[in-house]
């Protein structure tokens, strides 16, 4: 009789951690990047491997399906911990399935400041992707970003000044609409209204078309213009492309001729320097920024985050991972600490209902509670691991994050 409990029992532990921890509903593939709600174009799971079949997968499809909404939860983090599973399972071997969700799972909706957010139709989320896949950028959440004209000193008919009122009160589609209109009655090029193109593409996420009208139709003795190739570099800043940005934005300063110009060609080689750990170029940057009066106070702002942030406080992979033998210490030593009280108990858990279970010979609930322990064991050495290169890459986002929002591109 004792040994019937202690099944039952152990059976209503291990699946309470399953349901638990598997806590999201199937989620479409929806972002909202800057205030706008936007389809992300990038496919949530490997498309030449999604329709892989295996057990586990079949499990959490019956979980999605049937349990999830009954739980009346959703799950913090995006993708969803059963999607996650789906992605793992399908995308990778038996094996490393169970470890990333094993790591996934002693993660869940835990310490919070250590993931970008997403908004998503049912709330903000912690986005949380394999360390095999990067999650696409406009899935994070950022500010809404307010773009305005370009104009030059020479004065304006009545449709350009109409674009470039349209353009500063946020109406960048229609604007662009307008300048397409002016460009099929136009026969000669027009600098400011390409330039003003640029920025409506950009303003609405659409960067390799605003890089392909800048390469096939700008003709080549504009293609240096200073106010031009300071989008283009803004443009390839916001693709990541931060080499090519670089490049533009030194093509730029080297054109420019008043302080309005130098001023953004600064500010925004700060931020690139940023991206590309170049952080004495970046103070560099912002310490000419001061002799433009004007933007003395946002340059001193900027060297303040830079002096106080430097150098990077990391953590080592490598030692998170040894400290992680005993579970939940590499994630306390990367300041998971709410994942390393979870990783703690669980592996607590799961090792003495494994150890109780062969006492009592119960030996099948015995065995399938030490195959959960070794994956949530081996789970939590590998996400200590990849913790500390989370923590690393917070640190450099965090400093940023607050150059950006000083910058206000």
């Amino acid at each position: 009789m004792a040994k019937s409990y202690f099944a039952l029992l152990s059976g209503f532990f291990i699946n309470a951690i399953l349901f638990s921890a598997l806590s999201g509903i199937c989620q479409s593939h929806m972002s909202r990047s800057d205030g706008n709600v936007v389809a992300s174009t990038h496919p949530y799971l490997n498309r030449s491997i999604e329709r892989k079949e295996s057990a586990a997968i079949d499990y959490i499809g019956f979980y999605q399906k049937y349990v999830s909404a009954l739980r009346g939860q959703e799950c913090p983090m995006y993708p969803s911990c059963s999607n996650y599973g789906l992605k793992t399972f399908s995308e990778t071997n038996f094996a490393q399935g169970m470890v990333l969700t094993s790591d996934r799972l002693l993660r869940c909706g835990h310490d919070p400041e250590n993931y970008s957010l997403t908004l998503q139709p049912n709330g903000f989320r912690l986005i949380d992707y394999p360390a095999y896949d990067q999650p696409p950028a406009d899935l994070v959440y950022t500010k809404t970003s307010y773009h305005y004209a370009y104009a030059d000193t020479l004065n304006d008919d009545s449709t350009v000044v109409f674009v470039k009122k349209l353009i500063n009160n946020q109406f960048y589609r229609e604007a662009l609409l307008e300048i397409l209109r002016i460009e099929q009655k136009k026969d000669s090029f027009d600098l400011e209204l390409f330039t003003n193109k640029i920025i409506c593409l950009r303003a609405i996420g659409e960067y390799e078309k605003a890089l392909f009208e800048y390469h096939t139709k700008c003709p080549e003795p504009n293609e240096s213009d200073a106010g031009l190739v300071y989008q283009i570099a803004l443009t390839n800043y916001k693709l990541g492309n931060f080499d090519l940005a670089s490049k533009y934005i030194a093509l730029a300063m080297n054109s420019c001729n008043d302080d309005f110009c130098k001023s953004g060609t600064l500010l925004l080689s700060g931020l690139i320097c940023a991206h590309q750990e170049k952080w004495t170029d970046a103070m560099l940057a912002y310490s000419a920024l001061e002799a433009i009066d004007s933007y003395a106070p946002a340059a001193l702002s900027n060297r303040k985050i830079l002096e106080d942030a430097l150098p990077l406080r990391t953590k080592s992979p490598a030692v998170s991972a040894i400290l992680s033998v005993v579970p939940g210490a590499g994630y306390a030593y990367t300041g998971h600490t709410q994942t390393a009280l979870s990783a703690f108990l669980v592996n607590g858990l799961l090792a003495y209902a494994t150890y109780t279970s062969f006492k009592t010979e119960n030996y099948g609930v015995g065995i399938l509670a030490g195959v959960f322990n070794l994956s949530f064991y081996i789970g939590n050495i590998y996400g200590s691991a990849q913790s500390a290169k989370r923590y690393n890459k917070r640190q450099k986002d965090t400093i940023i994050r607050k150059l950006e929002f000083n910058t206000n591109l």
